[in-house]
């Protein structure tokens, strides 16, 4: 009795020691319906399986707090932006893991979008107008149309009337729809997917302008993943098997993964230095 008790109880620690070392999976806005936890979750067990590294998913409301818990976190991985991830690899040694495939390409364009009753036909039509955006670390929500009016000798911070964070692109997209603002930065592929399943939008939204291509949203690791892991979640993602690829194409509409290097990056680099912010070599 006595030993049974003891094995159950090395059972019963190992078991709880297990789950209390699974790593964070950290999601933040760029997936659509990124807060749709099945698929998500299924996405994340796919990963962990195939490479051996126990994962869980850990949802946050900004690229700010992506970033706080991978530092805080540096076992830990992420689906993040691009600017984001080229920062964070300068300021908490980031490492890129894969990017993601859309279309067949890892590149996707920030659209420029306004209602149908608006002439505008560009960003900079837009002066002392309402901005919205998804989030101030977002490259193709925010430093992209930073990064354009700073080419045309302009200060995002003064260009329009009023500036307005949305959270996610989603909103950014709700609040041109009702009026609330004139005009915004959306992600290529969140604007697609999202009218897709929300067709009226379409009806009185339309796309202005396209500028890109730029680097596609990353999934990067903290610092303390080691070289070994990194290789074995790399692999878990570009090794898709036909079931695996076709249950994530289902879910997320998107065509698997690529392995990139930080020069893939370089163009994002350049925007944020342009509009002053300081970086050194990206790691």
């Amino acid at each position: 009795m006595k030993v049974s008790f003891i094995l159950f109880s090395l059972f019963f620690l190992s078991s709880l020691y297990a789950k209390e070392t699974k790593h964070l999976f950290v999601i933040s806005g760029v997936v659509v319906n990124s807060g749709n936890s099945k698929k998500i979750e299924n996405f994340i067990k796919m990963i962990a399986d195939k490479s051996a590294y126990e994962l869980k998913p850990y949802y946050v409301q900004s690229y700010e707090h992506l970033s706080q818990t991978l530092a805080d976190y540096p076992d830990a991985l992420a689906w993040t932006s691009g600017a984001t991830y080229v920062e964070d690899a300068v300021t908490d040694g980031q490492q890129l893991i894969a990017v993601p495939l859309y279309k067949g390409v890892a590149t996707y364009r920030s659209f420029i979008i306004s209602r149908k009753d608006n002439p505008a036909t560009s960003l900079l039509d837009f002066k002392d107008k309402i901005f919205t955006y998804s989030d101030p670390r977002s490259n193709s929500g925010y430093l992209i149309p930073a990064s354009v009016l700073k080419k045309n000798a302009y200060d995002i911070d003064t260009f329009f009337s009023i500036t307005i964070n949305a959270g996610i692109h989603e909103k950014s997209i709700e609040a041109i729809y009702r009026g609330l603002a004139d005009v915004a930065a959306i992600d290529e592929y969140v604007w697609i997917e999202y009218t897709r399943t929300h067709p009226h939008l379409k009806e009185n939204l339309h796309v202005i302008e396209k500028i890109g291509p730029y680097a596609f949203t990353p999934i990067v690791a903290g610092k303390d993943v080691d070289q070994k892991t990194i290789q074995k979640l790399q692999e878990a993602l570009i090794g898709m098997n036909k079931v695996e690829l076709q249950t994530f194409k289902n879910d997320f509409n998107m065509d698997g993964f690529v392995v990139k290097d930080k020069t893939f990056f370089q163009s994002i680099k350049t925007n944020m230095l342009l509009i002053g912010i300081d970086l050194e070599e990206v790691k």
